[in-house]
């Protein structure tokens, strides 16, 4: 496994049992079920899974044998329990925003890549959240999935609220069951751009 690390950075202590191994908790290990169901929906020509907000790896674990795997996310290096194969994986210490202010992306093709976010472009501006999107179109990508909060939710977490313009580029599934009376935009919604 190759690391770097753009700078430390100090994150909700709420999220530390993100970056852990917990066999008990089959929400930590398991790749989330929007990945298994869209897997087999990847163009053949795709060879490298890129996660912004990869956690422990848990969604690296269909990928992890065929594809080159790529994480960022906020913990220090050596800090994470991984629960995938760590063999075909860069891990980046690095947030949305330094990774779009701050990285060398003269030569970034990423015709060949999924994007996959999972609960981190929540977290930065509506002004980041459209930039990201707009860098990975105009940096070729055509295989984009975003499990995020949706706009219409109203909940005590932050959403994914881009300009309607990058909304309505996707398809909306959910894939996590409801639980109790809870509605269907109190969940993550699956933002999915696949072979474009």
């Amino acid at each position: 496994m190759k690391e770097y690390s753009y700078k430390p950075y100090q994150y909700d202590v709420f999220c530390e049992h993100y970056f852990k191994y917990d066999r008990h908790n089959p929400f930590g290990i398991e790749p989330e079920k929007i990945l298994v169901d869209c897997f087999d929906l990847i163009p053949s020509y795709v060879d490298t899974f890129i996660q912004f907000g990869c956690a422990n790896g848990r969604d690296f674990i269909p990928f992890q044998d065929n594809f080159q795997c790529i994480g960022f996310d906020l913990a220090p290096l050596g800090y994470i329990e991984w629960v995938c194969k760590t063999k075909n994986l860069t891990y980046n210490q690095c947030s949305i925003e330094d990774y779009l202010d701050h990285f060398d992306h003269s030569n970034e093709d990423l015709s060949k890549c999924l994007v996959y976010t999972q609960g981190t472009l929540i977290h930065p501006s509506e002004e980041y959240q459209n930039r990201f999107i707009q860098h990975l179109l105009d940096h070729n990508c055509k295989n984009i999935i975003i499990h995020e909060y949706p706009p219409e939710y109203a909940g005590p977490h932050e959403k994914f609220n881009p300009d309607p313009k990058y909304v309505n580029m996707f398809e909306r599934k959910h894939f996590r069951p409801l639980i109790g009376d809870q509605v269907i935009e109190d969940q993550p919604t699956g933002f999915i751009y696949l072979n474009k």
